[in-house]
């Protein structure tokens, strides 16, 4: 009754810090897919287009029914999906040590910088709340000296379900706990038949990663963002140096103020954290090192959100840590929880609220001016403008006009995307233009420059997927650069190109 209006009210502050922004190119697909014809086409979609199980398309499209569509309702099973996993955290911790070791979790949660999921149409946040859902029914489940209770067993089978059917990369967070029931089984030397097959039946949503791998394996990916050894280590570090560089402040304060002394004769000792929790703890943070792994073997692409169940694991081991240190001191809990509010309200949070309060931010037109006075839309209007990046190209025709959008191309060449950038993802946007709300034109690049041999591109030479830029250069087309627009896409750079005329045959 004390901690969940604080957790909410913390909440609340983290979603604000998040600042309104405009739905991104792979929310766009979630907010698409959920408004697709029926309900079926919208399962067919989440197979053959976006390439990830269906639960999070149907919770938007859920939302869409209750309220309009709208980029704060496609977020919506986001921000309640990451609340829940922080009141998860919080309820895991509690179960074993005290309260406010359950808030030093909570904080952990909320202060980590995976908490910019709880603000996107993504299945990120909920794979992570769905996981502490299962994480929760499974430590009831295993309670020594309790009575068997359905509860914890319709804990486990929802968050099973929910975690494998909202993402294909929750199984590896998965696998980590049918792991650690393994090892549980090996010290017990006796089976909990009933958890197994609580375990199991989630299993068969397995079935909807079938073609979704196999499309995903036939893609290619640029080098830069194929997973290695440094982007392990940067996960790895962004995960651990925000809560690192906590605890050290937490311990020097403790240490200082005296408060790792033993709890007092009246205070209940508590429990602790049994083996097989820790061990699932540490099976969630090993979740980036396989997935990198698997990725490295297969030379996919790895993005840091793709192990967020680590975060989980996190935040079960730093109040553990404190706690076994202090030998549960209920003060060191308390300077601990201080500590870590700083990571959820940070200077720079409470500087944007008070710049909020003096100087809102005015409303942003369709077209965002920039570093200068004239829209981009309105530069060398009658020539066409070329998106180098499909990015840009699908936010553009979400919140450009028609009559912009009219000049607006993306051009498609599967042999150059392959040859000067290794990239495949957006050549399947043809087959987007009947299905989502596509505007702006899609054309063959051949097609495009015998028609055109003056017009303009907006991209960015070095990203690792744009290949238009490189492309034309190699057919010797003269570029000249306009300027730098910060339009609020990921590309700012304009080009001015003329194509080179054709050479003309030496005459006998």
């Amino acid at each position: 009754m004390v901690f969940l209006p604080i957790l909410l009210a913390l909440y609340v502050w983290v979603l604000k810090s998040q600042r309104i922004k405009h739905l991104w190119h792979d929310e766009l697909y979630t907010f698409y897919i959920a408004q697709a014809p029926s309900f079926g086409k919208m399962i067919e979609w989440t197979h053959t287009i976006d390439l990830n199980p269906p639960l999070y398309y149907i919770a938007a499209r859920l939302t869409f029914h209750v309220l309009h569509p709208s980029a704060f309702s496609v977020r919506l099973p986001s921000m309640i999906a990451y609340f829940v996993a922080t009141l998860c955290a919080y309820q895991f911790v509690r179960r074993r040590l005290t309260p406010m070791y359950g808030m030093v979790a909570a904080m952990v949660m909320l202060g980590s910088s995976f908490n910019q999921y709880s603000y996107e149409a993504r299945p990120y946040a909920f794979v992570l709340g769905f996981l502490g859902i299962l994480s929760l029914g499974w430590q009831r489940a295993i309670q020594p000296g309790k009575p068997r209770s359905w509860v914890a067993y319709l804990l486990v089978l929802l968050g099973g379900f929910g975690m494998l059917l909202s993402h294909v990369l929750a199984s590896v967070a998965y696998a980590a706990l049918l792991l650690t029931e393994a090892i549980r089984f090996a010290m017990r030397r006796k089976p909990d038949w009933i958890l197994w097959i609580c375990l199991a039946l989630p299993l068969s949503a397995c079935v909807t990663y079938l073609q979704p791998i196999q499309t995903h394996s036939s893609g290619a990916f640029p080098e830069l963002f194929q997973a290695s050894i440094r982007d392990l280590l940067s996960a790895y570090s962004d995960l651990w140096i925000g809560v690192a560089s906590l605890l050290c402040a937490a311990v020097i304060v403790i240490v200082l103020l005296r408060a790792d002394r033993s709890p007092s004769k009246t205070e209940q000792p508590a429990q602790g954290f049994s083996s097989p929790e820790k061990i699932l703890a540490l099976g969630f943070c090993c979740v980036p090192l396989v997935v990198s792994l698997v990725f490295m073997h297969s030379h996919s692409a790895y993005f840091p959100r793709y192990g967020i169940p680590s975060l989980f694991g996190v935040a079960i081991l730093t109040p553990w840590f404190v706690s076994r240190w202090t030998r549960n001191s209920s003060s060191a809990a308390l300077v601990c929880s201080i500590i870590f509010l700083f990571g959820v309200i940070t200077p720079t949070s409470i500087a944007r609220h008070v710049q909020d309060v003096v100087q809102p931010i005015k409303p942003q037109g369709a077209n965002l001016t920039g570093k200068f006075d004239i829209p981009i839309s309105q530069i060398q209007p009658d020539l066409p403008m070329v998106d180098a990046s499909g990015l840009t190209f699908l936010e553009m025709n979400h919140r450009e006009n028609s009559s912009f959008l009219s000049r607006v191309y993306y051009l498609n060449d599967a042999q150059a995307a392959v040859k000067y950038a290794n990239a495949t993802i957006f050549e399947g946007f043809p087959a987007l233009k009947g299905k989502f709300p596509i505007r702006g034109n899609i054309m063959p690049y051949q097609d495009f420059i015998q028609q055109h041999s003056k017009f303009l591109v907006f991209g960015t030479y070095d990203y690792p997927e744009d290949w238009i830029l490189r492309k034309l250069l190699a057919d010797h087309a003269t570029l000249r650069f306009l300027g730098n627009y910060d339009t609020g896409y990921k590309d700012e750079q304009l080009y001015e190109v003329t194509l080179a005329p054709p050479a003309t045959p030496d005459k006998p």
